[in-house]
């Protein structure tokens, strides 16, 4: 299985966007992080796995219930920022630079997680087949995973609204390809873990508001254009950023109606399995 151009993408000005939102990403994204660790259930002592751990933000979580936790990450910047917000909050978690799909961890854990980590394996039945192997019997799997991006505005309305801007609207990705919707259709999800060994498969529908960064339009706006579908496209696409900034900060203005807060509808799987 070749990750090659995830570990790219994770590791160039991608990766370090993510590091400079960190903190505001992770408050965006903390009742997924809540969500997965409810179902999760850590106990103190148990040996923990958080695939694509990002920042860490879901490692230290689970890591301050007690849980034993290893982050793993493609990304060495996001790696690196783990263990400085471990060593600063003073909480014991180890982070690993490496492919969670290929990486397995020393002794045999109890729980492996994963806040919106895990749609991005070039081959997702090797990589959960990978991880199960890493479980100790009757080990717990839970992650989030975004429903399709039809259903999330917060990626989907600042698309829409850049539309006319940009050179074509981007095709939707062939099936089973890697991204942020790959694990849209929950179908598909459950043949994956199925097809990996995994059994006692639970999907769940979380589905609610999503407050994104930023305190006014103007910052929400330059939030919208860094991160998401919208801002893949105008890189690839070299589009002048500010009309459309002043489309999107129009159209936060119509929807927030002086608020300070942008609250945008998101949709995700929360899923549940057994080694």
């Amino acid at each position: 299985m070749d990750n090659t151009a995830q570990s790219d993408y994770w590791n160039g000005p991608a990766g370090q966007k993510w590091v400079r939102d960190a903190d505001r990403l992770d408050a965006m994204l903390r009742s997924f992080a809540v969500a997965v660790a409810h179902v999760a259930r850590p106990a103190p002592g148990e040996r923990a796995v958080d695939i694509g751990c990002g920042a860490g933000a879901l490692s230290l979580m689970l890591a301050g219930a007690g849980a034993q936790v290893t982050g793993v990450d493609i990304s060495a910047p996001l790696v690196q920022l783990a263990r400085q917000r471990a060593d600063a909050q003073g909480i014991e978690a180890a982070f690993q630079l490496a492919d969670a799909s290929v990486w397995r961890p020393a002794e045999p854990v109890q729980l492996a997680v994963s806040r919106f980590g895990v749609m991005f394996f070039a081959d997702p039945v090797a990589a959960f087949r990978n991880i199960r192997a890493g479980m100790a019997p009757g080990g717990r799997l839970a992650f989030a995973c975004w429903q399709p991006l039809m259903v999330n505005d917060w990626a989907l309305l600042p698309l829409m609204t850049g539309a006319e801007f940009l050179k074509e609207m981007p095709a939707p990705p062939p099936p089973g390809t890697p991204g942020p919707f790959a694990f849209g259709d929950k179908e598909r999800v459950t043949g994956i873990l199925s097809d990996s060994a995994w059994s006692a498969i639970r999907i769940a529908p979380w589905e609610g508001l999503m407050e994104l960064p930023g305190g006014n339009a103007e910052e929400t706006a330059d939030f919208m254009m860094e991160i998401g579908p919208l801002a893949r496209a105008m890189v690839d696409q070299g589009v002048d950023p500010a009309p459309v900034k002043a489309a999107l900060v129009a159209r936060i203005g119509e929807m927030t109606r002086g608020s300070r807060r942008t609250l945008l509808k998101a949709a995700a799987w929360i899923v549940e399995a057994r080694a």
